[in-house]
């Protein structure tokens, strides 16, 4: 099974995980053994994971070390992507690092997954609640995945922040914490989650790098060379949607839209009739 799982392509791995997905679910609605189709998973986990490239995507404003990490970036399909249950490899972060938000700009048509994906909103971005920190700055800069472009926002500390709440890593639902953030409330080295919302959010980053908390990276510099003037800037007059994103099964929605679909999913008389179902019921 290894040998096999090796030969195969990254789309390739992906369909046959997709597929042994629903066979899992199948065996499990039916009470059948599940031990077959979880061992080729694993394999096809693995394969996967070991398949991931280096990307160098960002630099430490403080020491001016490299950051690089394993990531998918052959698509949004990809596990490496799936917000609920993402499959990612450890990767040496930099001692400054805190944490990694991104947006992302769609470029082409989308990729199918059965799971849901979650990139951001089409424009990059800061968080005010952290850059308010002294000791925190952030690094805006680009990675292509895919058709995609992805513009990734890391916070970097010096000296580390303690006590205060992260973000989620890009992507996801979760980071990890190993510190305790909150007070006591949490045992440190754990995942924790925090619900994004836009009101966290500001799109406006010109005055952000004028006072020296975000700098950023040209687009393609493979040196990574931090930036802090805001003439010349290529992250400034992008154009699209500050809305959250929500892809699956090659189909996107964002927060407004899944609100209206909400409200829509019951006409008048189909909730009268759901009162009245309750009152008799009740009664």
């Amino acid at each position: 099974m290894e040998q096999i799982s090796k030969g195969l392509e990254r789309r390739q791995l992906l369909e046959r995980l997709f597929e042994l997905d629903v066979k899992w679910k199948q065996l499990v609605e039916t009470e059948m053994s599940t031990e077959e189709v979880n061992l080729e998973m694993e394999g096809l986990v693995e394969t996967y994971l070991n398949q991931l490239s280096e990307v160098n995507v960002s630099r430490c404003p403080f020491t001016g070390e490299m950051m690089t990490l394993r990531m998918d970036v052959g698509g949004i399909d990809g596990l490496w992507w799936n917000n609920e249950s993402p499959k990612r490899p450890e990767s040496n972060l930099p001692k400054t690092y805190f944490a990694m938000d991104g947006a992302m700009k769609l470029e082409a048509v989308l990729e199918v997954a059965p799971f849901i994906v979650t990139p951001g909103p089409d424009l990059p971005f800061v968080i005010p609640r952290l850059l308010a920190f002294d000791q925190i700055k952030a690094v805006l800069s680009t990675v292509k995945i895919g058709a995609h472009t992805g513009y990734m926002m890391v916070y970097y500390a010096d000296p580390m922040l303690e006590g205060e709440k992260r973000v989620n890593d890009w992507g996801t639902d979760r980071y990890w914490e190993e510190t305790d953030a909150f007070s006591g409330m949490l045992t440190p080295g754990q995942w924790v989650s925090v619900t994004p919302s836009l009101m966290d959010y500001d799109f406006d980053l010109a005055p952000y790098i004028r006072s020296g908390k975000l700098l950023w990276i040209e687009p393609q510099d493979a040196s990574l060379q931090l930036k802090s003037m805001v003439k010349g800037c290529p992250y400034l007059e992008l154009e699209g949607s500050h809305k959250l994103k929500f892809i699956q099964e090659g189909q996107m929605w964002d927060d407004d839209m899944a609100f209206e679909f909400e409200e829509d999913a019951l006409d008048e008389g189909e909730y009268m009739k759901i009162i009245d179902a309750i009152e008799r019921s009740e009664g």
